[in-house]
């Protein structure tokens, strides 16, 4: 990303000098920002913290588990051996939608 400030008062060698420190000065106040670090030559960089890869890994994992739990239950239904709790999921049921989770959108 290459910024260019133009200024008619200001002219010659000591512009480009003047306009390159005030891009340096740009780049560290959005650096401090934004976590986006400018490198030299014009380039932008993103830094992802470990937390971030920490949260990827994990919805993978969940993926993956609740992937298995359908599966399990897919081949227990197959076989005709998947029995339904009618009381247990109802009260499930009923107990999800009092806790608000149904109209917030949260699981």
């Amino acid at each position: 990303m290459d910024i260019r400030i133009q200024s008619e008062s200001l002219e010659g060698a000591s512009a480009l000098q003047t306009s390159r420190a005030q891009e340096t000065a740009l780049a560290a106040q959005s650096e401090r920002h934004s976590g986006v670090k400018a490198l030299e030559g014009g380039q932008d960089s993103v830094q992802i913290s470990s937390l971030s890869a920490q949260i990827s890994a994990i919805n993978q994992q969940q993926d993956v588990e609740a992937a298995n739990r359908v599966a399990a239950m897919a081949a227990l239904y197959a076989q005709g051996n998947y029995q339904v709790d009618a009381r247990n999921l109802s009260r499930a049921l009923v107990s999800h939608a009092l806790s608000g989770a149904a109209e917030g959108g949260q699981e």
